[in-house]
């Protein structure tokens, strides 16, 4: 009796959260990168003996937070707004997930920088110039 109305339960809350899943699935992949990415650094730089099994709970936490703030701009977003906002649907789940990704991007960043790396902004600034370049260049052998 109880396994059915907690089964019926979990189906129901996975086919509500079906609009925001790539959202979801997005930032928990994000997080595990960087966690993955974070282990290996530590382990390249320090040895083994830096990786602490006891640090990585801190996962569970961070994409519980995560995605509790993703589900909840969801509830906001369909029955505040109604699904829409200037005309984006789930605009404020989006803006989250992209805040969280974001955050996660520069973490990775960082952790890369530990390494000798450049930086991942610089090498996007480089090629947004190049690109620039590059249609400029095409403009004028088109002239």
């Amino acid at each position: 009796m109880i396994s059915t109305f907690i089964k019926n339960a979990l189906i129901t809350f996975l086919v509500f959260i079906t609009p925001i899943k790539g959202m979801l699935l997005l930032v928990s992949f994000a997080v595990a990168f960087d966690t993955l990415f974070a282990i290996y650094v530590s382990v390249k730089l320090k040895g083994i003996s830096s990786f602490k099994s006891t640090k990585l709970f801190n996962i569970v936490v961070k994409t519980f937070f995560y995605m509790s703030t993703i589900v909840f701009s969801f509830l906001i977003d369909k029955y505040i707004f109604e699904g829409k906002i200037l005309d984006i649907s789930y605009l404020i789940s989006k803006i989250i997930t992209f805040l969280w990704l974001y955050i996660e991007i520069k973490s990775i960043d960082e952790t890369s920088m530990k390494l000798g790396n450049r930086s991942l902004w610089e090498i996007l600034k480089e090629i947004i110039n190049k690109g620039k370049s590059l249609k400029k260049d095409i403009n004028e052998i088109k002239d």
